[in-house]
């Protein structure tokens, strides 16, 4: 089984007028994006509702057209956002957890109670036995394995395969191979931000951007209206910069690895115009990645509505990519000692010059050049995670 950048100095505002006054309904739906209303990978397990990603894939679990019998199907699918693929996890005794299906109620089983190698795993009722109870092994950068109370053996995307439909089975731990490890996103439902680390409140009238450090090492973070800091791995901290009516214009938020910082001009960029009006739109925040200068670290910008509201389903922009490794010679920078640390575009305004060409190739969901518009993105939020070296 082993087996946008906007123009320096520009407010968003100006830069969004030029989009012909596109509509709400423009923007993706969660559906077409795969990304899923308030969520953010967690580097530890609490209580709550969750979508469950295989690492190998990035595709969820998920009960077979929305079951509600016992005995229904669990099985990989394209992440959609639905409640047949979200999962309320609860503990119960010495560090194990039940998963219950939040569709229908129903727990994530190991059939028949089988100790068996690639025993099929589907949903039951649950009565607290110990082939419906796991407990989550940390592997890392996020990642968990998920084992079996009565086996200890571990969830297994059967034969690693990556079409929709693939079963899930149960098989002992083989080495941290990807089809055994998965991703945790806590979900909101878009209203409150996950609690991790209790520094941004849902509906306490501020806008609080939540910096998370997915690598493996530590990140220096930094804005042009925050006092910046130093994340390990795995960890977070937040900064409130105002009220969620208080328009502030043409904000960027970057990170480095500790000791390597490229210097201005030289980082991925998350870029946001907070409170701006715009045509029908009342004070709604605005914003984008950006690789119109360089990149040097992998981004996510995750949008949390204002309590009751749901314009941010469908507006996360993520670029998980490192694109440092084969990064155009044009584009290399290096720091004293040769090693390649940013890879920037010197000819920002030129869609087809060979840096711009690439990081288009490698990421949709982010500025290639100064005019790449149309990968804006705007909801009327509150609070922001801006996660560095995202998962998905």
């Amino acid at each position: 089984m082993l087996k946008m950048s906007v123009y320096r100095g520009l407010s968003l505002l100006g830069v969004v007028a030029g989009l012909s006054g596109c509509s709400t309904q423009e923007l993706e739906t969660a559906e077409e994006t795969g990304q899923l209303q308030g969520e953010a990978i967690v580097s530890s397990i609490t209580e709550g509702d969750y979508v469950i990603r295989s690492a190998m894939t990035g595709k969820c679990i998920d009960i077979a057209a929305a079951g509600t019998a016992d005995g229904a199907k669990v099985q990989q699918w394209d992440c959609n956002g639905s409640n047949a693929q979200k999962f309320r996890i609860s503990p119960t005794s010495g560090g194990y957890w039940k998963i219950l299906n939040v569709n229908s109620g129903k727990a994530l089983d190991i059939k028949d109670a089988s100790t068996a190698p690639n025993a099929e795993i589907h949903q039951w009722s649950y009565v607290g036995a110990n082939n419906q109870q796991f407990k989550f092994v940390d592997r890392g950068s996020s990642r968990f394995s998920v084992h079996a109370r009565h086996t200890d053996m571990v969830i297994d995307l059967s034969w690693g395969k990556p079409d929709n439909g693939t079963l899930y089975v149960q098989y002992p731990f083989t080495n941290g191979q990807l089809n055994q490890l998965f991703t945790f996103d806590k979900v909101s439902g878009g209203t409150t931000p996950p609690p991790t680390g209790n520094c941004a409140v849902s509906g306490d009238g501020k806008t609080t951007l939540r910096f998370i450090n997915q690598c493996s090492f530590e990140v220096n973070f930094a804005g042009n209206n925050i006092t910046g800091g130093l994340l390990g791995s795995g960890k977070e901290e937040c900064r409130t910069i105002g009220s969620t009516t208080e328009m502030m214009l043409t904000k960027r938020y970057w990170g480095f690895r500790k000791g390597e910082d490229p210097g201005f001009e030289k980082h991925s960029l998350a870029e946001f115009g907070f409170n701006e009006v715009f045509y029908e739109h009342r004070s709604w925040d605005w914003f984008n990645l950006s690789h119109v200068d360089a990149h040097n670290l992998p981004l996510k910008i995750v949008p949390y509505n204002l309590p009751g509201g749901n314009t941010c389903a469908g507006q996360t922009r993520s670029c998980p990519m490192d694109m440092i490794a084969n990064c155009p010679p044009e584009g290399q920078f290096r720091n004293a000692a040769g090693k390649v640390i940013s890879c920037v575009s010197r000819d920002r305004d030129n869609p087809n010059s060979v840096v711009a060409r690439y990081f288009d190739a490698a990421c949709s969901q982010s500025y290639s050049w100064s005019g790449d518009d149309s990968v804006m993105a705007a909801c009327n939020g509150e609070d922001f995670d801006i996660v560095f070296c995202p998962q998905n």
